[in-house]
């Protein structure tokens, strides 16, 4: 006989991350698709500029959406994906302005591509130090797990072990070398 969960026991489904992934991507898609489609054929260029500030600010929607999950490797994928889609786009875009037949200036396309730059390094220093921080706790973490796999003592033996009616004794000194004084046993 199987026993049916308790009410307060939550149930895990199998299939929802991957189904909430799999919507999370379709709006996304409809989401670029619709500022990609609502700009003119002349604005283009700065619709690309937007779905790729779009991709970043969902990436770091779903970095901070790891934190909710038990198993964050969905979220961590999702937050990889639109991160690399993200900076693809906006150093594509800006890097091919004069294809789009916009005439930004070439200091202009630079100036973009150097802040472009610099957002991406500041990125990359943040998941250095986060790797960095995640290495830290690992060994505190496995000496935890070594603390949860011993076996709890029993109440006895701790409370025996810690009476105040037991005598606190002291292993005997060690035997002095060399010869005993005279007079004693």
């Amino acid at each position: 006989m199987s026993t049916p969960p308790s009410p307060s026991a939550p149930t895990v489904a199998k299939w929802s991350a991957p189904v909430l992934t799999a919507l999370f991507l379709i709006i996304a898609a409809v989401l670029f698709a619709l500022v990609y489609v609502l700009l003119p054929g002349s604005m283009h260029f700065y619709g690309l500029v937007w779905i790729g500030i779009l991709a970043l600010l969902i990436s770091l929607v779903c970095y901070l959406a790891e934190s909710l999950a038990r198993e964050p490797s969905y979220q961590r994928s999702l937050a990889w994906g639109f991160f690399g889609l993200g900076f693809a786009v906006l150093y594509l875009t800006i890097g091919l302005a004069p294809s789009y037949g916009v005439s930004i200036g070439t200091a202009w396309q630079l100036a973009g591509l150097l802040v472009t730059t610099i957002v991406l390094a500041i990125a990359v220093v943040g998941m250095m130090w986060r790797a960095r921080s995640v290495a830290a706790v690992r060994p505190r973490e496995a000496q935890r797990e070594q603390w949860r796999d011993r076996p709890a003592p029993s109440a006895f033996s701790y409370a025996a072990a810690n009476s105040p009616s037991v005598p606190v004794t002291a292993a005997p000194p060690p035997p002095a070398a060399g010869p005993r004084p005279p007079g004693g046993s």
